[in-house]
């Protein structure tokens, strides 16, 4: 076995190298220029939202009328809006009960379709039924839809369905179709063309498939021709995601604290069946916050950092104060605020495990190194 994981490994090494000179070329060109990655937009829904629902609004300035709009219904086999030039797109609709993420209404109001969208948060409790019982009041039986929408098409959580009617939708392959499609019918609109491309290599990099299609074919082949190499590989996933972090991240961490007078301690790490997970940093002195990297997910994934006074009795009140460092405002259990990780935020990915290897800890590092600063700049309650 280990000699077929070697070849295996030599033959996806080689397929990889030509992938990289393929990217590096196209780099070269201009081509991978991708204003929305530089633009950070990668884990925002409330963004991505907006982006989606832009090109399928008939009334917007691209001016192509309800031409993305036909697309996308096509796309996901929905004809519940028949009228499709007349048709109103929101986003962050309001009801009673919540913000719908897009929704699509005919010209009477009397149909209509409902997204959520969920790239890496959370389901919120009957989120999805309280959706439906707003639709079922509004449009009445038949006369709407309900989309689940995430990067791979996974089901949303029983707590939030209740028993509800919906179908999934994913980015990596409903949104990647649609935009297709809207570029292909976009030839003679280079600017919107352009725009559509860029959004779509954004959704490939999102979603993992950015690669070459014919390196991918070769890939896939070599895979299936060392089909037992590639299950010991596949079966050691979760092993080596652990791996990486006790020989490559963690170490790299508990020296880092020693050199800055922190209390380095973990929870939860790679546990079980269990919410809430990561790490976090403290000073001897602080009397109950420390600076945590976390996540409230079951599995490595879904990653944010910030300042919380948590402690095992409950929240100690401090007085809110949003740091330069963070993006999400304070609230009692992050008084300083939060962000979600632009980078290592899935520790699921086999790219992000590689490039979390090589960083070596520096990103976090780095994190917990602007958070010190600011607390001493502006002698913040710890």
């Amino acid at each position: 076995m280990e000699n077929k994981i070697d070849i295996l490994l030599n033959k996806v090494n080689s397929i990889l190298k030509e992938d990289n000179i393929k990217k590096k070329e196209s780099l070269g060109r201009g081509e991978r220029f991708n204003i929305f990655s530089t633009l950070g937009v990668a884990h925002y829904e409330v963004t991505h939202s907006a982006i989606i629902a832009c090109f399928l609004n008939p009334k917007e300035s691209h001016g192509q009328g309800d031409k993305f709009l036909r697309l996308f219904l096509d796309t996901i086999g929905d004809s519940i809006i028949n009228n499709t030039s007349q048709a109103t797109v929101y986003t962050e609709y309001s009801t009673p009960d919540g913000r719908i993420d897009i929704l699509i209404e005919d010209e009477n109001h009397t149909h209509g379709i409902i997204i959520e969208n969920k790239i890496y948060a959370e389901d919120q409790p009957e989120q999805l039924k309280r959706y439906n019982d707003f639709a079922l009041g509004k449009y009445h039986n038949e006369n709407y839809s309900i989309y689940y929408l995430t990067l791979t098409g996974t089901d949303a959580s029983e707590e939030s369905v209740k028993g509800i009617k919906y179908e999934r939708i994913s980015y990596s392959k409903d949104i990647m179709n649609w935009l297709e499609k809207c570029i292909k019918e976009s030839a003679v609109n280079p600017l919107i063309r352009e725009t559509l491309i860029q959004y779509r290599n954004h959704i490939k990099q999102l979603t993992n498939q950015d690669m070459e299609t014919i390196n991918k074919e070769n890939l896939l082949k070599v895979m299936a021709d060392n089909s037992d190499a590639v299950a010991a590989i596949c079966n050691a996933q979760e092993e080596y995601k652990k791996y990486i972090y006790e020989q490559f991240v963690r170490p790299n961490l508990e020296e880092f604290a020693k050199e800055e007078n922190l209390i380095f301690e973990e929870r939860d790490m790679f546990g079980e069946g269990r919410d809430g997970r990561g790490f976090y940093f403290r000073r001897e002195e602080w009397h109950t916050a420390a600076i945590y990297i976390w996540t409230d997910s079951r599995g490595e994934y879904n990653f944010y950092w910030g300042i919380s006074n948590y402690t095992p009795n409950g929240i100690e009140k401090f007085e809110h104060q949003k740091l330069d460092c963070f993006d999400i405002q304070p609230n009692d259990y992050w008084p300083y605020g939060h962000s979600w990780l632009n980078q290592f935020r899935d520790w699921t990915s086999a790219e992000n495990l590689s490039k979390m290897k090589e960083d070596g800890g520096e990103y976090f590092k780095k994190l917990v190194r602007s958070a010190l600063e600011e607390i001493k700049t502006k002698n913040l309650k710890m």
